[in-house]
């Protein structure tokens, strides 16, 4: 028979264990992510791997690397005070604006595939500050509109004015594929705080102007957004890509031709572990594979919807939404490239394809997720 004093011991221990439940479906779905991007990651770039570097796992190493670090900093944000964090976000997101315009700093800035994207700084290796701009950004919007003592109009129009700001730099960056995530983000999470629906058209449609003023005035971007309509029409040059991805997807069928067995990655598809290993993934697993990312990514969504509506904080409910929002917009922007639905752009799929910025990023939005479904006291499926 247990004793008074150790029953009281262990209901103690209970309670405390108690307070780290956490969203077993969004960390297990987000755990699984990563693992089957490590596994794809290897299989998609180790003839590329071999070819440049001697070392089919060189990829594979480095996502290895960059894993290691979100983790931490995962962990980090995971355990940090909610309060701390709504002191430090202004300086920080001014901090990630000056980031993005401080890429065209000679000696800075990093050019990759004819823009200038990555910062250098010092010893730390380079990174993409768009990556940690858009998570600053998600954590300052739910800030600012969690602010009881603004009106709504007062909330939009400073929230227009620092995404302005992102805006012009990204564009200056020549990356407006980024600039249309920030754009969506933003009016995401504007319907979120209920902003008025005739200033929610308003800023949906200056933001589909913006777009189709900036794709008219560079060339090669009408380009691109035409060739969607039929890609056969310059097979070897702006159409390539999206051809190449197509068959890939195609020729796995409906189980695919088997992990590792992929013919796309031996160059004929471009940025097979970046920007197109969904197709990879349809290649060797067919669209059964495809279906389970699918139905993961509506696993997150899910999960992030519910505990934005469950938590009361205001905060902790516009940054679970706003992080949700940042992970599916970006992995819907990724497939519906990939699939030939928009016009090629250099955007990853969260958890899966390679890329240290992306990784991080995204660890740290569930670290976060996981933080604060924690509050909810073991209230899951």
């Amino acid at each position: 028979m247990i004793s008074n004093a150790v029953y009281k011991r262990w209901q103690k221990m209970d309670k405390k264990f108690e307070n780290y439940n956490i969203d077993n479906v969004l960390f297990i779905t987000s755990l699984v992510f990563i693992l089957a991007g490590l596994i794809m990651i290897y299989s998609s770039s180790a003839v590329m791997a071999i070819e440049n570097y001697k070392d089919s796992a060189y990829f594979f190493k480095r996502q290895l690397l960059w894993l290691f670090i979100g983790v931490i900093l995962g962990l980090l944000f995971f355990k940090l005070n909610k309060e701390k964090l709504k002191k430090i976000i202004f300086p920080l997101i001014v901090l990630g604006i000056l980031m993005l315009f401080a890429v065209h700093i000679p000696g800075f800035g990093r050019k990759a595939n004819g823009a200038i994207r990555w910062l250098k700084i010092g010893p730390l290796p380079a990174f993409q500050p768009y990556e940690i701009v858009k998570l600053l950004y998600v954590i300052y919007l739910a800030y600012l509109f969690s602010k009881s003592n603004q009106t709504v109009n007062s909330k939009i129009i400073m929230a227009t004015i620092i995404t302005l700001l992102i805006i012009v730099a990204l564009i200056k960056q020549r990356d407006l594929g980024g600039a249309v995530i920030i754009s969506i983000l933003f009016l995401c999470m504007a319907f979120v705080l209920g902003v008025n629906l005739f200033y929610f058209f308003i800023l949906f449609i200056f933001g589909i102007a913006s777009t189709i003023y900036f794709i008219l005035i560079e060339p090669y971007r009408l380009k691109r957004l035409l060739i969607i309509l039929n890609p056969w029409q310059d097979y070897y040059g702006s159409g390539w890509q999206i051809i190449q991805s197509l068959i890939a997807i195609g020729s796995g069928g409906l189980f695919g031709n088997g992990l590792f067995q992929s013919q796309q990655k031996f160059y004929y598809l471009p940025e097979v572990h970046t920007d197109y290993i969904f197709s990879i993934i349809g290649e060797e697993l067919g669209t059964f594979g495809c279906i389970l990312i699918l139905i993961g990514f509506y696993f997150i969504l899910q999960r992030g919807v519910f505990i934005s509506i469950s938590v009361k904080d205001a905060f902790l409910k516009y940054l679970a939404a706003g992080l949700t929002f940042m992970i599916i917009v970006q992995a819907i922007i990724n497939i519906f490239v990939v699939t030939g639905i928009l016009p090629p752009k250099g955007t990853t799929l969260p958890f899966i394809s390679f890329g240290g910025s992306a990784l991080i990023t995204n660890i740290i939005a569930v670290g976060i997720l996981l933080s604060i479904s924690r509050d909810l006291h073991g209230d899951k499926l």
